[in-house]
C-alpha cells in the first residue's frame, strides 16, 4: 500500500466521496502537531514565528470534504489547540485563538467555495489566483487583526498591535501556501493529461529531490560571513521549483515547495544562511517573502502548464476529430488580402482532389464551375461581406475536372472584440443525392404521364360500362316495342310506392288501359299495325303524366298506370285525358281511310294501409271490365274502397 491510499483514507477524498468522522480525528492529531512544530521547530530566539502550520491542516480538511462534515473538522481543532497552547497560553486566550484560525479557514474555504468549481483541486491558474487572494491575503489578513486584538488585549506584556498583525498574517500564509497544496495535491485525484505520466520517471523525481536537498543545505547552512564569498544565492531554488512544476505538475512544485521551506526554516532558525544578516524581525519578513514569492510562482506554473497541456490534449483531439471528418472543412482569413484559405481537413482533399498544399493561400472561389448560378455565387459574397453565416449549394469543379454539387455552411468565427477573424466552412459531396433526385424526378414526371393516360382510359371504361349498365337496367326495366315500363319494373315500384304511402298516410291511384279491339286490328291489318298503335299510344300518353307517375306495359294492348298521392276522382280526369288523347290519333296506310283507335280506362282508389297492389290492379280491372261494358272508348272507377272477398277454397 502506498502513502497516497493511506493520506487518503485519514483525511478523506473528495473526488471519492469518502465521509469518515475518523477524519477529523486525523485533523485534530494534525493540527496538535502542526501547531506544536510551529512554535518548536520555527520561532526566532525572540519569539517570532516564521509560519503556522495547524490551519493549513484544517482548511485542507475543509477543502477535501463538503460543507456538512466542517463543523466536524473545526470541533476537532479546539482540544488540539488548547492542548498546544496551555504550556504557553491561559484556557481562554486558547479558546480565542482556536476560534479565530476556525474562522480564519472557514472565511477561506467559503470564499473558495463560492467562487471556484468544486472539488478545489488548483489546478487552473485561476483556482490559483483565487487561493491567493481568499487564503493568503483577505482569511490570513482578517485573522491576523482578530488574533493582534485577543494578544494585545489579553497578553501582560506590552505588545506591538501592528507587530504582532503583521507576524501572525504572514505566518498564516506562509504555512497555508506551503502545506494546503500538499494536502490537497496527494489527497485528490488529479489529472492526468501528461504526455508521460509521473510515476514512470522516479529517476528524476529522485535526482529532483537529492538536487534540492544538497542545494537547499548548501545554501542554508553556510554562516553568515561565508554567504558573500560563495555562490550560495537562494535565488538557485528557483530552476529547481520550475523544474518540479513543469515535470511533475501540483504534487511536485507543492512538495518541493514545502521542502524548502523546512530547509529554509531550520538554517535561518539556526542562525545560516542569507537571512541573518538583520534583526531577526526584518529576517523573519525577508524569509517569509522569499517562500511566498517562490512556492506562489511555482504553484502558479504548474497550474498554467496544467492548462496548456489540458489545451493541448483538447486541440489535439480536436484536430484529429476534424480530420477523420468525412465532410470538407475549409477555413479561411478575411483579415488578409482576398480571404485566403490556411487550412484544409482530409475531408476536403477526398471530395475535391486538391492537396492541402494545393489550397493553401487560395480563395475558395477556384473550385467554382463556370457555369455556377450567379445569383447564388453573389448571394454568398454579400454574407461574407457582412459577416453572416450562409447555407448553400454551389456547382463546383473537382481538380480532375468533374463536376459535383457542393451543400456548404459557411459561418464567421468572431475575436474577443466581436469582429470576424475567420471563416469556417463545411462541404458535402451531395452529387449522387442531386443526380438522384434528378431522376426521382424524372420517373415522378413518367409516372404521371402513364398515370394521367390510364385515369383517361379508366375514365373512359368506366363511362362506357357505366352507359352499357344504364342500357341493361333500362333493357331489364322497360319493354322494347315501346319503351315503356314493363310489368316486373311496374311491380317492383309500385310495391315501393305502397310502402311509402302506408308510412305516411297518403293516398294512390291506378288506372289500367286496354286498347279496344285490338285483336280485330291485328287480324284485320296485320302485326305491324298493331305495334305502331301501340307506340302512338304511349307516345301520347307520356307527355300528359307527371314526373312520379309510373307508366308500364303489362302486355300485349294492356297498360297501367300508377298515380302517387292522387284521389280516384284526379286519377278519373287524368284517365280521361289520356282516353281524349288517344281518340284523337290516327294514321293511314296508303290510299285507305285513316286508321282509328279507342282505350278504355279502369280507376281504382288505395287508401293507406287498405290493401296490396295485386288487390288494386284486381280492382281497376274491375273498373276496365265496366268500361268494356259500357261500351268502350269510357273510363270508369271503382265504387268500392273495400277489397273483393276472396273466393273461399275449395276441400281437398
Amino acid at each position: 500500500m502506498t502513502i497516497v491510499p493511506v493520506l487518503q483514507a485519514f483525511f478523506g477524498n473528495a473526488s471519492l466521496d469518502r465521509r469518515r468522522w475518523w477524519g477529523p480525528v486525523a485533523i485534530g492529531i494534525a493540527y496538535y502537531l502542526g501547531a506544536v512544530l510551529g512554535v518548536k521547530a520555527s520561532v526566532m530566539s525572540e519569539g517570532i514565528a516564521i509560519f503556522w502550520p495547524p490551519n493549513a491542516f484544517l482548511l485542507a480538511g475543509f477543502l477535501l470534504n463538503p460543507p456538512r462534515m466542517w463543523p466536524a473538522y473545526a470541533l476537532a481543532a479546539v482540544p488540539a489547540e488548547i492542548a498546544a497552547d496551555l504550556p504557553t497560553f491561559q484556557p481562554h486566550q486558547a479558546l480565542l485563538f482556536v476560534a479565530v484560525n476556525i474562522l480564519e479557514t472557514l472565511i477561506a474555504a467559503s470564499l473558495i467555495k463560492l467562487t471556484c468549481r468544486w472539488p478545489f483541486k488548483l489546478d487552473t491558474l485561476r483556482q490559483v489566483a483565487m487561493f491567493g487572494l481568499f487564503a493568503l491575503i483577505v482569511a490570513s489578513g482578517v485573522a491576523g487583526l482578530l488574533g493582534a486584538v485577543v494578544y494585545v488585549t489579553t497578553s501582560a506584556d506590552t505588545v506591538s498591535f501592528w507587530s504582532e498583525w503583521r507576524i501572525w498574517w504572514f505566518g498564516d500564509s506562509l504555512g497555508l501556501l506551503t502545506i494546503t497544496p500538499v494536502l490537497l495535491g496527494w489527497l485528490q485525484v488529479q489529472s492526468n493529461l501528461w504526455d508521460t505520466p509521473p510515476a514512470d520517471r522516479p529517476v528524476e523525481a529522485a535526482l529532483l529531490l537529492a538536487v534540492t536537498i544538497l542545494v537547499g543545505l548548501w545554501i542554508f547552512s553556510l554562516p553568515d560571513y561565508l554567504t558573500t564569498r560563495y555562490p550560495a544565492s537562494p535565488i538557485l531554488m528557483l530552476p529547481l521549483t520550475i523544474w518540479a512544476a513543469a515535470r511533475f505538475g501540483l504534487r511536485g512544485a507543492a512538495s518541493l515547495n514545502l521542502l524548502i521551506a523546512m530547509i529554509a526554516i531550520a538554517g535561518t532558525v539556526a542562525g545560516r544562511g542569507h537571512f541573518v544578516s538583520m534583526n531577526q524581525a526584518d529576517n523573519v519578513l525577508r524569509l517569509q517573502e522569499y517562500l511566498a514569492a517562490l512556492a506562489f510562482s511555482s504553484l502558479a506554473l504548474a497550474a498554467l502548464l496544467q492548462e496548456l497541456r489540458q489545451q493541448n490534449v483538447r486541440l489535439r483531439a480536436l484536430s484529429r476529430a476534424v480530420e477523420t471528418v468525412h465532410a470538407g472543412i475549409v477555413i479561411t482569413d478575411p483579415t488578409s488580402p482576398d480571404n485566403p484559405i490556411i487550412y484544409v481537413n482530409k475531408g476536403f482533399e477526398a471530395i475535391t482532389g486538391y492537396r492541402r498544399r494545393d489550397a493553401i493561400g487560395r480563395n475558395p472561389r477556384f473550385l467554382q464551375d463556370p457555369e455556377a448560378d450567379t445569383r447564388k455565387i453573389q448571394a454568398l459574397r454579400n454574407a461574407i461581406e457582412q459577416g453572416q453565416r450562409i447555407r448553400c449549394t454551389l456547382r463546383n469543379r473537382r481538380k480532375n475536372g468533374s463536376l459535383f454539387f457542393n451543400r456548404m455552411t459557411i459561418d464567421p468565427v468572431l475575436d474577443e472584440t466581436g469582429r470576424v477573424s475567420h471563416y469556417i466552412g463545411v462541404q458535402h459531396d451531395i452529387t449522387d443525392i442531386v443526380v438522384g433526385e434528378q431522376a426521382l424526378r424524372n420517373a415522378h414526371r413518367q409516372l404521371e404521364l402513364i398515370n394521367l393516360d390510364l385515369e383517361n382510359r379508366i375514365e373512359q371504361r368506366t363511362r362506357e360500362l357505366k352507359s352499357a349498365n344504364e342500357q341493361l337496367a333500362k333493357l331489364a326495366a322497360t319493354d322494347p316495342l315501346t319503351g315503356a315500363y314493363n310489368r316486373r319494373h311496374f311491380m317492383t315500384q309500385a310495391n315501393a310506392e305502397l310502402k311509402q304511402a302506408n308510412r305516411h298516410g297518403r293516398t294512390l291511384s291506378l288506372i289500367a288501359l286496354d286498347i279496344d279491339h285490338f285483336k280485330q286490328i291485328n287480324d284485320h291489318h296485320g302485326h305491324g299495325v298493331g305495334d305502331r298503335i301501340l307506340v302512338m299510344l304511349t307516345e301520347s300518353v307520356m307527355p300528359i303524366l307527371r314526373p312520379r307517375d309510373l307508366f308500364a306495359r303489362f302486355g300485349g294492348e294492356e297498360f297501367c298506370v300508377l298515380l302517387p298521392e292522387t284521389g280516384a276522382n284526379e286519377a278519373s280526369a287524368i284517365a280521361e285525358r289520356l282516353r281524349g288523347a288517344v281518340a284523337e290519333l290516327s294514321f293511314s296506310l296508303g290510299d285507305a281511310a285513316p286508321i282509328r283507335f279507342t282505350v278504355s280506362a279502369g280507376v281504382a282508389e288505395c287508401q293507406p294501409n287498405a290493401f296490396d297492389i295485386d288487390t288494386l290492379l284486381e280492382l281497376a280491372d274491375r273498373a276496365l271490365y265496366a268500361a268494356k261494358q259500357a261500351g268502350r272508348n269510357a273510363v270508369r272507377i271503382h265504387s268500392s274502397l273495400q277489397a273483393p272477398p276472396r273466393p273461399e277454397p275449395e276441400p281437398a
